[in-house]
């Protein structure tokens, strides 16, 4: 499965706000270039996060955005569908062809079936808290493998 960057810029976005304390604001900018971020394009992915209830915004002196819940309670799964929808449509682009393809051909609509509920049981496991967790965890062990030459 590939992300589109809409949905990677997305998580990385959720991630870097997941290290703020509760409560605590983050400016678009710093986020967009600390994260290399085009700042157009991540105003519209905050938006769309914050239409869906997983971020807030507050105006004014110490304003931006904030998680409207905790980490722990926002999953993967639930960004992509907010983001790209579906991992799989139930009925595909093209709708009742998609439906007679699927009675010709019962092995392949189980296939996609099941693979369908395997990449979104994987979404679903995966917490922001986790997902900030492991991003933290792989950027200390770059730091510890890092050789110094004179």
């Amino acid at each position: 499965m590939r992300l589109s960057k809409k949905a990677e810029y997305a998580l990385r976005a959720l991630i870097y706000a997941s290290r703020f304390p509760e409560g605590t604001t983050f400016q678009i900018k710093d986020l967009a270039e600390r994260n290399g971020i085009p700042k157009k394009f991540l105003e519209l992915i905050l938006l769309e996060l914050k239409n869906a209830g997983i971020l807030r915004s507050r105006r004014g002196v110490g304003g931006g955005y904030l998680l409207a819940r905790r980490p722990e309670t926002i999953r993967s799964s639930e960004v992509i569908r907010v983001i790209e929808g579906p991992v799989l449509p139930e009925v595909g682009p093209h709708g009742r062809e998609d439906r007679e393809e699927a009675e010709r051909s019962p092995a392949v609509a189980r296939l996609v079936a099941e693979t369908t509920r395997a990449i979104e049981g994987v979404l679903d496991r995966w917490t922001l808290a986790e997902l900030a967790r492991e991003e933290q965890e792989a950027t200390e062990r770059k730091q510890r493998h890092v050789m110094y030459f004179i």
